[in-house]
């Protein structure tokens, strides 16, 4: 991440025709500095990244955007290639690095920063490890006031989660899925069953990772086979939400289970007697979170032994 932003304060800096020095002197740096920073050997704190973004004139949302738009992102293809993967890191990490390096900076303890805002040293972990779901604005300003920062640095690295988000369900919609007629297909040309629901649209049998509900259809999805998942047409309300991320109802939606499920996926949890279809959440404490993103329903909490299973989402159909 250093590389990345020190390259892009070189390039806006040359794009406004600052000379290095020019711009030391502005935020209060040496030139050696500044040429360290922009080379990525200094690590940038959060105080001096509003600065920097002062002197160039951006936003300091600016430094936190993924510099590859969505519309970048390679397709799957109709020939079958692999769908693309979501990244591994969570999107939450660029807030808890921020959060983590200036605590560091005035050595506090997570202990001690949580004593400020009148939360846990659980909760401190979990916030920079990513672990969380987006914190409130109440809390970004209490964490912003303890740690003495300027709280739209906070806000605009929250926003960056949002966008990671958007990204993520891009990839989902350019998955290319296409509802087929398996009764006019050969067997060994069917797709992935799309299932009959009971919970919200979703199964509530499983058997061998595979729903034992009434097949109704069958989708295609390139790169995935017969055997490598199942749909689904999405009935609840849970997923919808006015801003950001949204799951419509009417929508199909496709579960691999031939990946394990990953922190902040969008998921399918099997529970001993119904289904949830939310995000995906795991704490240090071995529990499973599965957060919805209608701000009108509260989280479901369990221990990971209450889960049967966690279907990745890996592709969606808009209602037809």
């Amino acid at each position: 991440m250093g590389t990345q932003i020190g390259l892009e304060i070189k390039l806006l800096r040359e794009r406004l025709k600052l000379s290095a020095k020019d711009l030391a002197e502005r935020i209060g740096l040496s030139p050696s500095q500044m040429s360290r920073l922009e080379s990525g050997q200094r690590r940038v704190d959060a105080v001096m990244l509003s600065r920097i973004a002062k002197a160039l004139d951006v936003h300091p949302s600016h430094f936190f955007q993924d510099f590859q738009e969505p519309g970048d992102l390679p397709a799957a293809g109709d020939d079958g290639a692999p769908l693309p993967e979501p990244p591994a890191e969570a999107p939450a990490a660029a807030l808890g690095r921020l959060i983590r390096a200036e605590r560091h900076r005035q050595h506090l303890t997570p202990d001690e920063l949580g004593q400020r805002i009148g939360k846990g040293r659980a909760f401190v972990a979990d916030v920079e490890a990513g672990r969380t779901e987006l914190l409130s604005y109440p809390v970004l300003q209490k964490v912003a006031r303890a740690l003495r920062l300027d709280p739209e640095v906070l806000f605009e690295a929250q926003h960056g989660e949002l966008r990671e988000l958007r990204k993520a369900v891009a990839r989902l919609e350019r998955a290319h899925t296409e509802r087929t007629l398996g009764a006019a297909q050969g067997e060994g040309l069917r797709g992935l069953p799309l299932v009959a629901g009971e919970d919200g649209g979703l199964p509530v049998r499983f058997e061998a990772r595979a729903p034992r509900e009434k097949v109704l259809d069958y989708v295609h999805v390139p790169g995935l086979r017969v055997g490598d998942g199942f749909a689904v047409t999405w009935q609840g309300e849970e997923m919808t939400a006015p801003h950001g991320p949204s799951f419509r109802p009417g929508e199909v939606l496709v579960f691999s289970s031939g990946r394990e499920a990953r922190h902040r996926d969008f998921v399918l949890a099997a529970l001993p007697a119904r289904s949830l279809f939310r995000q995906l959440f795991l704490d240090a404490q071995g529990r499973v979170r599965l957060h919805p993103l209608n701000l009108d329903v509260p989280p479901t909490i369990l221990d990971r032994e209450e889960v049967r299973e966690l279907f990745p989402l890996v592709a969606r159909l808009s209602p037809l």
